[in-house]
């Protein structure tokens, strides 16, 4: 039976988990200027950091979605906020690159097992509103990304480095009891079998697999500007870190309003596919600002790709639900497969960035790198315009 109270009561432990998972996420872009000395490296070695994040995100997202439908989304979810919070805590005692480079993988595989589950769980408690949810878990994380990418900044020059990151790392692990002790049980899967044939399906989907594509070179401006821009406006253009933190923590400040305004209007939307055209080429045409060095321009960078980000990610997520053609009980998965094209792919722009830094310089780096946000606006002409009935 449905209860008003205990369902508000989820929905609010699961967008406190998504702030602090997001948290967790960004901070380490923020305060690598803090951590390089530790490491000796320069930006080849968040590249590098920020790949392993990537790649333990892309590589466990169809697991993920298989663990959600066999054991239900809230276990999943548990599972996932403690590992990547101990992986957190033990980055904090790291004195290693490689070191750190492994326990960001493990971060990045436990948040995979977060996301998917989470839009369900979140859906659920807001009685199958797709959009809403999508948004608001979206939103949530965009407001954890402000508090990770200016918050940390500021935590981490005044404290260190280490005792920042000890910080975010008990706060996951918090989250993590907060939904054991409020998110209602999964309903029992003990008979649950993943049919192999909806399976082939979901992953041989041509609009999925599409879709996903498309979020990868959305995510190109995301991951870069998120992850880099601190570190570019200090080593680059010689700016205070927490001016630099305030600088580029708009790319997450615009999507908390935009993520919320993306799920109402999904319903509505007769034509999706044109709106992922437009935010992937504003997620493109915001590299290319970058490209010209100025604060003025990272700021416009990180405004726009904001505006891009909050709005495209909500219609991509909602719209693999809404492909999904096995089942609700598939639909963590579809969204898993989406994200998993997505992360995987992310694996590359920090390497092909830090490449492009290391042998040009900033401004060819964001030039390239807003050209290879572009070519992912073709997979767009092969959609189908709806995404639903």
């Amino acid at each position: 039976m449905y209860d008003p109270l205990k369902s508000r009561a989820a929905v609010a432990s699961l967008v406190f988990a998504r702030i602090v998972y997001a948290i967790n996420w960004l901070n380490i872009g923020a305060i690598y200027v803090l951590m390089s000395p530790t490491f000796g490296v320069g930006t080849s070695g968040l590249g590098t950091l920020t790949s392993a994040f990537y790649l333990g995100l892309g590589l466990m997202q169809i697991p993920g979605g298989l663990l959600t439908a066999k054991w239900g989304p809230k276990r999943v979810v548990v599972l996932g906020i403690f590992l990547s919070s101990l992986s957190v805590l033990g980055t904090a005692a790291s004195s290693s690159l490689m070191v750190t480079a492994v326990l960001r993988f493990l971060v990045g595989t436990g948040m995979a097992c977060v996301f998917a589950p989470g839009v369900v769980l979140v859906a659920r408690h807001l009685k199958g509103n797709t959009g809403l949810g999508v948004g608001l878990f979206n939103s949530a994380y965009d407001f954890g990304g402000v508090l990770g990418i200016f918050g940390w900044v500021v935590i981490a020059t005044a404290e260190g480095w280490r005792q920042s990151l000890l910080l975010s790392g008990v706060l996951g692990l918090i989250t993590g009891i907060l939904v054991i002790r409020v998110v209602p049980p999964d309903e029992g899967r003990s008979e649950f079998r993943v049919k192999a044939e909806s399976l082939k399906r979901i992953l041989m989907s041509r609009q999925l697999t599409l879709l996903g594509l498309v979020t990868f070179g959305l995510s190109v401006g995301n991951v870069l500007i998120s992850s880099f821009m601190v570190e570019y406006l200090v080593n680059s253009l010689h700016y205070a870190p927490v001016i630099a933190g305030s600088v580029g923590s708009m790319v997450v400040v615009l999507p908390i309003f935009t993520a919320i305004w993306a799920g109402r209007a999904y319903a509505r939307v007769l034509r999706p596919r044109l709106v992922l055209t437009l935010v992937v080429l504003g997620s493109a045409l915001a590299l290319f600002l970058c490209s010209f060095p100025s604060i003025y321009t990272a700021l416009g960078c990180s405004v726009l790709g904001g505006i891009a980000a909050g709005i495209g990610y909500t219609f991509a997520f909602s719209g693999a639900k809404d492909l999904n053609s096995q089942g609700g009980q598939y639909d963590g998965l579809a969204i898993s497969w989406v994200n998993a094209i997505q992360l995987t792919g992310d694996f590359v722009p920090p390497l092909f960035y830090t490449y492009f830094v290391d042998s040009t310089g900033y401004s060819a780096a964001w030039g390239a790198s807003a050209l290879l946000c572009f070519v992912f606006v073709v997979p767009l002409f092969f959609m189908v315009g709806r995404f639903r009935d």
